[in-house]
C-alpha cells in the first residue's frame, strides 16, 4: 500500500460552506446538545449555549488533526515510506487550488495509481479519502468585500485498475471535492470528476488511449473569468479524448483528439459561455540524441458557442520544440509555435444591435489574433531529495465576461520539493502570469505557496501549507491579496 499526498493551493475560488448550527435542526452531537440544553439537568438560555457550544465544536474539529499527528509520531513507525518524489507529486485525489482544475489534468489521460490497493482478482482497487481545513482572510478574491471564513473540504475518490491481453489496462476513476463554509454556506458546492480510460499497447511500437468523462465544477474566486457575483458560478463539462501514437527508432508520430461540452448552470453564465471545443493535434517526433527527441507539429482549434454566436472561432498553428527522455536527473518537454485566431463574424458595430446584444448578456465580437504560444513542463531532479518542476506557458484564451472576446496570458509556475528525512519533507510553488485583454485590462497576478508535509505510514500523510495570492490590474475592481492558512490529511490504499 502506498500513500499520495494531494497538492494543496487555494480553494476559496471554489465554494463556501461549513457544518454550522441549523436553526431548526442539529447537524452534530454538540449541535444537539446545544438544541437540548435540560440535557445537562438545568435550564440554560438556548442563545448562549449554542454559541458556547459552537465555539467548542470548532475547537474541537480544529484539533483533530494535529491530534493524529502526534499519536502517529509517538505510535506508528515511518517504514515503508520508500517513494520516488514523482510518483508523491502525480497523485492527486484531491486539489486545493487557484486554478479551476480540481483534478490535475497533466497527465491529459488518467493514469493508474502505484501501489498494491485492494485486489479482486485481476483488479486492482484504490480508494482515497482526504480532510482540509483552511482559513483565508479574503474569501471573494476582492479588496471592496474582504471577508474572513474557514472552509472545510471533504474529499472522497474511488480507482479500479483492470489490466487485460499483456500491456492493455482499462481504468474507472472517480474524484470528489465537497467544499463548505463556516460562514458563507450559500455557497457550498460539489466539485466531482468520473472518467473511464482505454489504453491499448500493440507490439510494433503502437499505442491507443481511449478515454471519456464527466465533470462538474466551479469557477474559482479571483480567476480571470470571476464575475465576482454573490453565489459561485458552477458548471459541468462532457469530454472525450482520443490518442493514437507510433514510436520507431528514427521516427514517431502522434495524433490526438479532443471534444469538450461545456455548459454553465447558475448566475446567468449559460447564455455568453456555453460551448462546445474540438480540437486536433499532429506530431512527429525526430530523435536527436539518446535523450533529446525533436519535435514538429501542427494543430487546429474550433468553438462554437451554443448563444453567443459573435464568438464562435478557428484557430490553427504550427509548433516546434522538444522533448527529454524520462531519466533520473531530467526529463520533460517544452513546445514553441504560432497561433492565429478567427472569429467566425465581424464584431458588432451598429448600436442598436450592440444594446440588443448587451441585454441579452451577449458579446460583440472580436478582433483576429496572431501571436506566439509556448507551453513547457521540465522536471529536474539534481539529487534524490530534491525535485523541481518549471512550467512556463503562453496562450491565446477565449473569455465571454465584462465585455472580453480573448486576452493573452504569459506566465511560469515553479513547483520545489525537498525530502528532510524519511517522515518530513519541505515544498513551495510560485506562480506568476500576465493577463492582456483584447478590450484593454491589464492583470499582473502572483502565488506563492510554501509548506510541510508529513508522512505517518505509507498510506496515511499530513500537510500544512501557507498560501499568498495577489492581483494587481488596472482596473481597481480586479485588485485583491489574500492569505490562506491549511492543514489537510489523507490516506490512499
Amino acid at each position: 500500500m502506498s500513500l499520495r499526498l494531494s497538492q494543496p493551493k487555494v480553494i476559496f475560488e471554489k465554494t463556501q460552506g461549513y457544518a454550522y448550527l441549523n436553526k431548526t435542526s442539529p447537524t452534530s452531537v454538540l449541535d444537539s446538545w446545544a438544541f437540548n440544553p435540560m440535557i445537562q439537568g438545568e435550564t440554560v438560555n438556548q442563545k448562549q449555549c449554542s454559541f458556547k457550544i459552537k465555539r467548542i465544536d470548532l475547537k474541537l474539529r480544529h484539533c483533530i488533526i494535529p491530534l493524529l499527528l502526534v499519536c502517529c509520531q509517538m505510535l506508528v513507525p515511518s517504514k515503508g515510506w520508500a517513494q520516488s518524489s514523482n510518483n508523491t507529486n502525480n497523485f492527486s485525489s484531491f486539489y486545493f487550488t487557484g486554478t479551476d482544475n480540481f483534478v490535475r489534468n497533466n497527465p491529459i489521460f488518467r493514469e493508474w495509481l502505484p501501489g498494491d490497493g485492494l485486489r479482486v482478482g485481476p483488479a486492482e482497487i484504490h480508494p482515497s479519502l482526504g480532510v482540509a481545513e483552511l482559513y483565508t482572510d479574503n474569501v471573494f478574491r476582492t479588496n471592496n468585500r474582504r471577508r474572513s471564513d474557514f472552509v472545510t473540504t471533504i474529499a472522497p475518490g474511488m480507482q479500479v485498475y483492470l489490466p487485460f491481453g499483456g500491456k492493455h489496462s482499462f481504468l474507472i476513476d472517480y474524484r470528489a471535492a465537497q467544499l463548505l463554509y463556516h460562514k458563507f454556506s450559500e455557497n457550498n458546492v460539489l466539485a466531482q470528476h468520473g472518467v473511464g480510460h482505454l489504453k491499448l499497447d500493440f507490439p510494433g511500437g503502437l499505442k491507443v488511449d481511449l478515454q471519456g468523462g464527466h465533470r462538474e465544477g466551479f469557477v474559482n474566486r479571483g480567476s480571470d473569468v470571476d464575475t465576482q457575483q454573490d453565489d459561485i458560478t458552477t458548471w459541468n463539462t462532457n469530454r472525450f479524448l482520443s490518442e493514437a501514437s507510433l514510436l520507431g527508432q528514427s521516427m514517431g508520430v502522434r495524433l490526438r483528439l479532443e471534444f469538450t461540452e461545456l455548459n454553465f448552470t447558475n448566475n446567468n453564465q449559460g447564455a455568453p459561455r456555453d460551448r462546445d471545443t474540438m480540437r486536433a493535434r499532429l506530431t512527429f517526433f525526430v530523435p536527436t540524441s539518446r535523450i533529446i527527441s525533436g519535435l514538429l507539429g501542427f494543430d487546429v482549434l474550433n468553438r462554437s458557442y451554443d448563444k453567443n454566436k459573435q464568438l464562435d472561432s478557428f484557430a490553427h498553428g504550427v509548433f516546434t520544440g522538444f522533448r527529454l527522455r524520462t531519466s533520473k536527473l531530467l526529463f520533460g518537454d517544452f513546445r514553441i509555435g504560432y497561433r492565429i485566431l478567427n472569429f467566425d463574424r465581424a464584431p458588432v458595430v451598429d448600436p442598436a444591435k450592440l444594446m440588443e446584444l448587451s441585454q441579452m448578456g451577449l458579446s460583440r465580437g472580436g478582433k483576429q489574433q496572431k501571436r506566439l504560444f509556448m507551453i513547457g513542463n521540465i522536471v529536474w531532479n539534481p539529487t534524490s531529495r530534491f525535485n523541481i518542476r518549471v512550467q512556463p506557458f503562453r496562450r491565446i484564451r477565449q473569455a465571454a465576461v465584462f465585455n472580453t472576446s480573448t486576452f493573452v496570458q504569459t506566465g511560469i509556475s515553479i513547483n520545489a520539493r525537498q525530502k528532510l528525512t524519511d517522515r518530513y519533507a519541505l515544498r513551495g510553488r510560485f506562480f506568476y502570469t500576465n493577463n492582456k485583454f483584447e478590450e484593454g485590462r491589464r492583470d499582473n497576478r502572483f502565488r506563492w505557496k510554501g509548506g510541510i508535509e508529513y508522512r505517518a505510514v505509507t498510506w496515511l500523510g499530513f500537510r500544512f501549507d501557507y498560501i499568498f495570492d495577489r492581483r494587481s490590474s488596472n482596473q481597481n475592481i480586479f485588485d485583491y491579496y489574500s492569505n490562506t492558512f491549511m492543514i489537510s490529511v489523507q490516506g490512499f490504499l
